[in-house]
């Protein structure tokens, strides 16, 4: 019976080999293709993109509707409606998504702009 348990764990342990195997020459044959063609269609729209939402006009227009949405948040308390709060908040969230590689990059985090896309 031990015998038996031996010849199967064995048998087993073989044809975990074999997929790992496998496994590694898929890897290793798709990786020179994975890197070697052309770019992308779509990378110089994401790249420009990027390059739209890091640049110091989208850093302005981000302060200024941080600041603004802030202080309608604070100064309208009550009386704005459910709907009105919400849309500050999505303006909120958006001016700090924005600013948050101006900021990453103001403490020192070099290439910042990788967090965002």
């Amino acid at each position: 019976m031990k015998a038996w348990l031996q010849n199967l764990q064995q048998h087993y342990l073989a044809k975990k080999a074999k997929h790992a195997y496998y496994v590694a020459a898929c890897a290793a044959l798709a990786a020179p293709s994975a890197f070697a063609g052309a770019a992308l269609p779509w990378d110089t729209a994401v790249t420009t993109l990027r390059n739209n939402l890091t640049g110091p006009v989208a850093t302005a227009i981000s302060v200024v509707a941080f600041l603004a949405a802030g202080a309608a948040l604070v100064f309208g308390g009550d009386e704005l409606g459910n709907v009105a709060k919400r849309l500050l908040y999505v303006v909120l969230g958006v001016a700090i998504i924005v600013l948050g590689n101006q900021f990453l990059t103001a403490l020192g985090l070099v290439n910042a702009g990788g967090l965002l896309f």
